[in-house]
């Protein structure tokens, strides 16, 4: 039952709470006196995981962009690509409404500000809530109405078959800020959105994994659900495909147990080296491995999102569930559904990634080399 269900996916009901607290503050500050704020900082509330992460970092650097003084709170696995974000102050962090092993480490409960001007609540979570609960505050955006209409559109869309609406949009709804899909797009500048220090490029040529002259293909076997995953011995089959017709680095990229137990299971059916750079990498040094590299194969995920962000060539196994990034004309996507929206939690043997076939990715990555040559 548990391959069927994303059961882990209804940990999102949790951000509910929060939100209604959010607002309930906010009304009562109707009748109340309004706290004398001499702050001028903006603090952003963003506790989601890695994929949902990146599609709001349109957002977080329209903010940035118009405000001088922005502080942000994030999860822990996004914060080393966060603190690197262009116009953004500091980073604190708190674990997401789906508390997963990935997100232990430090916690947030440290130098963040008594008061702040404004904050703005893009995902929220019952730990990030503990953190702002007892901050002061002149103006608070949230999210709540938004998320709401969101669900509708969802459901309705999900009925009818047609393509969910990107979340990246809905960021710009919860900031009052009027962006179509394309203009988004156009205006996700990597100069602008990251400020990356001369240390984190120095790292990252030390990686001897990078060091060769092959083409380097990255490889991700990771999901946090069952029916998103690919199995071991289609990967093994397509790696030897692609062996077959080039000189390539398989390097495998990702930072848990599974991804790992994959690499192992994989590395003993291939008869040529493979590599790993599993929990390796930070999400700041996987983001500027992707600008080193010069193919990305993987699972519908965080990293998946990240390459797109990273603008490296893709092919995406798609499993259930819609998408989270917008995608470029050049990558391929493979799934059974014909294109249209899946349901987010429900799986069956139709719309699963491992009703893919290992021929129909091994044609699609010639025609990525083909488009790319």
């Amino acid at each position: 039952m548990s391959k069927k269900i994303n059961f882990k996916e209804f940990s999102i009901a949790r951000e509910i709470s929060p939100l209604i607290k959010i607002r309930i503050k906010k009304i009562g500050g109707f009748f109340s006196k309004k706290p004398e704020i001499k702050s001028k900082k903006v603090l952003i509330v963003d506790t989601c995981i890695i994929g949902d992460f990146l599609a709001t970092l349109p957002a977080i650097r329209e903010i940035a962009k118009n405000h001088k003084n922005v502080d942000l709170i994030v999860s822990p696995p996004v914060k080393s690509l966060a603190e690197r974000i262009n116009g953004i102050e500091n980073v604190f962090v708190a674990k997401t409404s789906y508390n997963r092993e990935i997100e232990n480490g430090e916690d947030g409960f440290y130098n963040l500000l008594k008061e702040y001007e404004k904050i703005v609540i893009l995902r929220i979570s019952p730990e990030s809530y503990n953190l702002i609960k007892n901050i002061k505050f002149s103006n608070v955006m949230a999210s709540d109405w938004v998320y709401f209409k969101y669900i509708f559109h969802m459901a309705k869309n999900i009925f009818i078959r047609k393509p969910i609406k990107q979340s990246r949009e809905v960021m710009f709804e919860i900031i009052n800020v009027k962006k179509d899909r394309k203009k988004i797009d156009r205006e996700i500048n990597l100069s602008q959105m990251f400020k990356f220090k001369q240390s984190d490029y120095k790292k990252i040529e030390k990686i001897p994994e990078l060091n060769l002259r092959e083409k380097k293909i990255l490889i991700h076997t990771g999901s946090g659900w069952e029916s998103r995953l690919w199995q071991n011995e289609k990967w093994a089959e397509l790696l030897e495909k692609i062996n077959k017709i080039g000189k390539f680095k398989l390097i495998f990229v990702g930072s848990g147990e599974q991804e790992e137990k994959s690499f192992e299971h994989i590395k003993k059916m291939v008869s040529f080296k493979i590599y790993s750079l599993i929990g390796k990498l930070d999400l700041k040094e996987l983001f500027l491995v992707m600008k080193e590299s010069d193919y990305f194969i993987g699972a519908d995920s965080g990293p998946r999102n990240l390459a797109h962000l990273a603008d490296l060539r893709s092919i995406s196994l798609r499993g259930p569930g819609p998408y989270f990034m917008p995608l470029n004309k050049k990558d391929i996507v493979i799934d059974n559904l014909n294109g249209l929206s899946a349901m987010p939690f429900f799986s069956n043997k139709n719309n699963s990634a491992s009703s893919i076939g290992v021929d129909k990715v091994f044609i699609a990555f010639k025609k990525l080399l083909r488009n790319k040559r």
